[in-house]
């Protein structure tokens, strides 16, 4: 399986200010890049606390990869349309929305991981919540490329397992600053022997933003 993040960041590596006041960093555009990334996956993972903030459809737009295309953005092609997506919602404890458009949207087809007890609308795989089991469990349902739109916690736990192919990352032309803001990669983090080394596959500004793709380099 192929999993790949995408995260639009601040100038200085922030997705939020340090009262974890949850805005869209990037531009329209940025967010209209989202449907194409959205599109080329089988299945698209948030966090609970993601979750919770924005409980809201994880599938693309064609309406915005359309107007993308139109504008010559350099990145917007993407397979044939599904018609379904694997929205995958990791959460210790299930304190979830259970209502709106998440649950509507017949694109949908949602599927919980967690340790706690607890019926939602859809599916919940039950035991220790860990990267490498959701990639098994993932993996077994017939997913081949996961995106992943969490935190910086979840996504510091799916690289610190190895897990992560390939990084997107939008820089974005504001500055947010904050002792404790979250950032790209939160988590445990990683000593001075075991950060992770990135390779730039590909890369374009468009207005004011960067678009930046990584690759990791093993080991």
């Amino acid at each position: 399986m192929r999993v790949i993040t995408n995260t639009a960041i601040s100038l200085d590596g922030r997705i939020a200010t340090a009262r974890y006041d949850h805005v869209a960093i990037g531009t329209p555009v940025d967010r209209m890049y989202m449907s194409v990334l959205r599109a080329r996956a089988d299945a698209v993972l948030v966090g609970g606390q993601t979750f919770r903030n924005w409980p809201l459809p994880l599938v693309p737009d064609p309406v915005a990869i359309t107007r993308l295309a139109a504008l010559g953005f350099p990145d917007c092609d993407v397979p044939e349309p599904r018609e379904r997506w694997l929205n995958v919602v990791l959460s210790r404890s299930l304190d979830l929305p259970r209502v709106g458009r998440f649950y509507s949207d017949p694109r949908v087809e949602p599927l919980f991981f967690s340790p706690a007890e607890g019926s939602m609308p859809g599916e919940v795989v039950r035991g220790p919540v860990t990267p490498a089991g959701v990639v098994a469990e993932l993996a077994r349902r017939g997913v081949q490329t996961l995106l992943i739109e969490a935190g910086g916690a979840l996504i510091f736990e799916f690289l610190a397992a190895g897990l992560v192919d390939e990084m997107h990352v939008t820089l974005c032309p504001v500055v947010i600053g904050g002792v404790g803001a979250p950032s790209l990669v939160d988590g445990e983090g990683f000593s001075a022997a075991t950060m992770r080394r990135l390779a730039l596959k590909h890369s374009f500004a468009w207005g004011d933003e960067l678009y930046l793709r990584y690759g990791i380099n093993p080991g």
